[in-house]
């Protein structure tokens, strides 16, 4: 196994785990956001910060670091010059610094008070402007779509 081949693999293998994140983190909040179900609510915005905290940050962290060491040790690819690769980093930029922290602030909020509602056994109203906010939905999709993005930019080299 080459060197290029090694940096690819442990890549490939940082992209589930992202793609796990982004699933695990997801689907919870699809599933539940405008259920009535205050016990459905805190348990899967529970699970969606857990997942948030766990396997999608790292996920992240770990697909942007093994891509610029890829992209560094190949001989091919200069991570300024390569135009596609350059738009795939800033992208990602966007992803960590700006998805990622209003998605997880959005699920902090909506998580609290999920549990403040389920210990008094109703729905406070903060909790429903906060359901009507839809910040971590919103963040959240937006995290899928650049991803699509990126990989598009990835597959195709277009420039």
């Amino acid at each position: 196994m080459s060197e290029d081949e090694a940096f690819r693999l442990v890549h490939m293998l940082s992209l589930f785990v992202l793609l796990a994140g982004v699933g695990s983190t997801m689907l919870p909040l699809y599933r539940t956001w405008n259920s009535s179900d205050v016990n459905a609510q805190v348990f899967a915005f529970r699970e969606a910060g857990r997942n948030q905290a766990g396997i999608l940050l790292p996920g992240v962290v770990l697909t942007g670091v093994t891509g610029l060491i890829w992209a560094i040790s190949a001989d091919h690819l200069d991570p300024v010059e390569t135009g596609w690769l350059l738009t795939v980093e800033l992208i990602y930029l966007v992803v960590l610094f700006v998805c990622i922290p209003a998605m997880a602030a959005g699920l902090r909020r909506a998580r609290l008070l999920a549990l403040q509602s389920q210990k008094s056994g109703e729905i406070s109203d903060e909790l429903r402007e906060t359901i009507a906010d839809r910040g971590p939905l919103v963040f959240g999709t937006l995290l899928l779509i650049l991803i699509v993005v990126m990989t598009a930019l990835a597959v195709t080299k277009p420039y």
